[in-house]
């Protein structure tokens, strides 16, 4: 890859968007149960990435759950994965909540980050 490049913005003159809401963590607060909880900003609608299953022949080498679903979201914007004291950011795509488990921060440099989502959608194994 050429740094600078921006690939991303290339693909996505070849291959269609995909909108994800986008939920991001705004930090935590105490619940009436003394439980901390994230605290997350309204969801906001972004047109411009491309979602991608990953591959269960993957899941291995990446350290992944057999038993969970996971996407890579590649998106022009700046994502927060799980930190210190931070659970990290959340998306919707198809139907299905993701929480953000990893990036891979090409912001700096080409303008966009690849987000390893896990599916948190409630009610599904």
């Amino acid at each position: 890859m050429i740094p600078g490049a921006n690939l991303l913005s290339q693909a996505l003159t070849m291959i269609a968007s995909q909108s994800v809401t986008y939920y991001a963590d705004t930090g935590r607060t105490t619940s009436a149960t003394g439980r901390d909880v994230t605290v997350f900003a309204p969801g906001v609608a972004v047109t411009l990435g491309s979602v991608q299953a990953v591959p269960r022949t993957r899941f291995q080498s990446m350290g992944l759950d057999y038993s969970r679903s996971y996407v890579t979201w590649f998106v022009p914007r700046s994502i927060l994965g799980v930190e210190r004291d931070r659970s990290g950011d959340e998306f919707e795509w198809n139907g299905r909540r993701y929480k953000v488990e990893a990036v891979t921060p090409w912001f700096a440099q080409d303008g966009w980050v690849e987000v390893l989502g896990i599916d948190i959608t409630q009610g599904v194994g």
